[in-house]
């Protein structure tokens, strides 16, 4: 039975026993597993025991993010290495690559993407209604399948740390959204390839930099193959068991006190390492009932292991927070000591569950911790990302300032309500 329904419940020992818990019985919750839904059910039954109502949301995804990046990436190589040959066939090849990962990142379509398997997985959705039709949604996000492990994530390599957007000098900055890097480099190259064309072997004085801007791709491409080759799932205790937990510990906090006009959805998604599938079928499911000028949405992706940041999202091409969002994020920083200045922080590689809703124009914001020294969260992508390795106080500190944000988000949108 679970311990959350307990009065006398102890916050920190319920984090522990949790992540201990699921990691335990669902040791390999790749996205679209057998364990990841296991996990989904295991969860469920937390907050049922809160009588609280839950639903499964079913859609399907891939289960691979790397597989696709090294497709993608791979095409591109292949375009360098037959551009000598063909130039027409290496600005097909280019400009294919190139276009489909920008389409793909962007969240407008899903084109080679399309080559891999889309198998079943779920979101499990668990709602605190308002009595009559709300004047404010807050939809809280929290995905619970695991990533890969590999080289680019790997702290002695430090190919994320060295890459950071907060490590480079600001006229290098760009290089930081490190998949921007070889998906433009694409389109550089399709139009070397055109030149090859027109020019014949005028073009010839180009072949240093055609070489140069292919090393983005080939790099890309081999880093990520790595990853698919060696086929190591960690175990997810921070990243993102940490989460989970802290939307379980927010729907028992705020269950007694919602006011009648607010409604709040705590939603635990699937498939978000393999790009944010669950994000992307709860958007698309919900565009018509979930208004954009009453809904916000708070992504938590990763509660431990570092000072608490939110992120800045975009893969190649940045989606920011509303700047109101941003003031409401920084006012409550400043009002808590314990907090910290929760500053922005662009991701150097990949997104989170926020993104697909940015990119459909909803007002979206998303946390995680960060280690200053690695520009990562601790063990991030890494084996020893164990229930071990997890501080429940970070996480329970996160679950504050998050409750204080929801707050003060329904002050901010609703004056005279309290929550």
């Amino acid at each position: 039975m679970s311990m959350l329904a307990s009065a006398n419940l102890d916050e920190r020992v319920y984090v522990k026993d949790l992540l201990e818990r699921i990691v335990e019985r669902c040791p390999r919750r790749q996205a679209t597993s057998e364990d990841e839904r296991r996990a989904t059910l295991l969860v469920r039954e937390e907050f049922e025991a809160l009588d609280l109502d839950t639903s499964l949301e079913h859609f399907r995804f891939n289960d691979n993010l790397y597989a696709n990046l090294a497709l993608h990436f791979g095409i591109g190589t292949a375009g360098s290495l037959v551009s000598g040959l063909s130039p027409v066939a290496g600005f097909a090849l280019h400009t294919l690559a190139g276009t489909s990962y920008f389409m793909d990142s962007t969240r407008r379509a899903f084109l080679l993407r399309r080559l891999f398997p889309f198998k079943p997985s779920q979101n499990l959705l668990v709602t605190l209604p308002a009595t009559s039709s709300p004047e404010l949604r807050i939809v809280l996000l929290a995905h619970i399948d695991a990533a890969f492990s590999g080289l680019l994530f790997d702290p002695r390599a430090r190919l994320i740390t060295l890459t950071s957007p907060e490590r480079l000098p600001s006229r290098l900055s760009f290089l930081g959204r490190t998949l921007a890097v070889p998906t433009y480099s694409q389109f550089l190259l399709a139009g070397i390839d055109v030149l090859k064309v027109l020019l014949g072997p005028l073009s010839l004085p180009l072949m240093p930099v055609e070489a140069l801007l292919s090393v983005p791709g080939l790099l890309a491409f081999l880093i990520n193959l790595q990853m698919v080759v060696k086929n190591e799932i960690v175990p997810g205790a921070n990243d993102n068991l940490s989460a989970v937990a802290a939307i379980a510990l927010l729907a028992r906090r705020l269950q007694p006190v919602k006011p009648g006009c607010v409604e709040l959805v705590f939603v635990v998604t699937g498939a978000e390492e393999a790009s944010m599938g669950g994000a992307q079928a709860l958007v698309e499911e919900h565009t018509d009932d979930w208004e954009r000028d009453r809904t916000v949405v708070i992504a938590l992706d990763g509660l431990a292991s570092g000072d608490l940041r939110r992120f800045e999202e975009g893969e190649v091409w940045p989606a920011p927070s509303p700047g109101w969002l941003v003031d409401v994020s920084d006012a409550v920083a400043a009002s808590d000591g314990r907090f910290g200045p929760v500053s922005g922080f662009q991701i150097p590689s990949g997104a989170t569950d926020a993104l697909p809703f940015l990119m459909k124009g909803y007002d979206a914001v998303s946390f995680g911790c960060v280690d200053p020294a690695l520009q990562t969260p601790r063990h991030y992508h890494m084996p020893s990302d164990t229930p071990e390795n997890v501080d429940p106080d970070d996480v329970v500190m996160a679950v504050d300032f998050t409750e204080k944000l929801i707050r003060e988000i329904v002050r901010r949108r609703l004056p005279g309500v309290v929550l």
